[in-house]
């Protein structure tokens, strides 16, 4: 073979290996960098087609991964919203939204229509049956976060949380039969919701709270959250209300119960469920 072609062959086959190695300049340029945080692949790709900057608002945050039996799922927070990709499935929306679920019920987020922080707390009913994508979204939303469990340790093992990596889970048991009444006169429901509220100040990244339904045990977690934090009675109310089965007489009995023992929400939180200015402080500072 000629000299000359054994070179082209050579310059060829370099030219060939390059290529494959560098990424397009359409792929290069699927980013962009907004509030000096990068957007990029395809959260961007989603991001900008679902609205851009005009519709999100800066992000917070860089995106976050997760990776659920194979697959693996991106999400990025804005100021207005959040934007989740995976190769099953994808979805973005604005706050008071949340991301939807399909096989787990009563899933949103408990704080952002009311003016409090957006994003960190999460309500849902048991969360068993969550599908691959569900636990992707879940996985995503959560990470370095916390599941807060408030079914029986027996009921919690029959049907139980999926593995979610880079999330923390744990089990505070409550009774559930749903006697509003007895969350304020017995000390061991004081105690757990105490502990519930406590684990859901100190953790690191987004809470979700729920119980078997998420009506009743974690109805009343929330709202003694959004107490503390300062909610007013109509907001707690119109969260309660949310919930598919609700009745406002069962959590005003709840309510009454504390007026009649504490004689305000303030001393059922202080005294009720000891917690202190600085138990306070801390739950202010994440969901206020």
């Amino acid at each position: 073979m000629p000299k000359v072609i054994r070179l082209l062959i050579a310059l060829l086959s370099t030219l060939l290996a390059a290529a494959l190695l560098v990424p397009s300049t359409a792929a290069q340029g699927r980013s962009t960098v907004v509030g000096g945080v990068v957007i990029k692949g395809k959260i961007y790709d989603t991001w900008k087609a679902a609205g851009g900057t005009a519709k999100f608002g800066k992000p917070l945050a860089s995106r976050v991964s997760a990776t659920v039996a194979g697959r693996t799922a991106r999400l990025q927070r804005f100021e207005k919203g959040q934007v989740f990709f995976s190769w099953i499935g994808k979805q973005t929306f604005t706050y008071p939204g949340s991301i939807k679920l399909s096989k787990v019920v009563n899933e949103r987020d408990a704080l952002a229509r009311y003016g409090f922080a957006k994003g960190v707390l999460l309500r849902t009913a048991k969360l068993n049956k969550a599908t691959k994508l569900d636990r992707l979204k879940l996985a995503t939303e959560l990470r370095d976060g916390l599941i807060i469990d408030l079914r029986t340790p027996t009921v919690a093992k029959g049907a139980p949380d999926p593995k979610l990596p880079k999330v923390t889970r744990v089990n505070i048991p409550i009774n559930p039969d749903a006697i509003y009444p007895r969350y304020v006169t017995e000390s061991a429901r004081r105690s757990a919701f105490a502990k519930a509220l406590r684990a859901a100040a100190a953790a690191k990244g987004t809470v979700l709270i729920h119980c078997t339904a998420g009506k009743d045990r974690t109805g009343w977690a929330v709202a003694m959250l959004m107490y503390a934090i300062g909610a007013t009675d109509a907001q707690v109310k119109a969260e309660y209300l949310r919930t598919a089965g609700t009745d406002i007489a069962v959590l005003q009995a709840g309510l009454d119960q504390v007026n009649t023992d504490y004689g305000t929400i303030d001393a059922y939180l202080r005294t009720g469920l000891g917690l202190t200015d600085a138990d306070f402080t801390k739950l202010k500072a994440k969901f206020a």
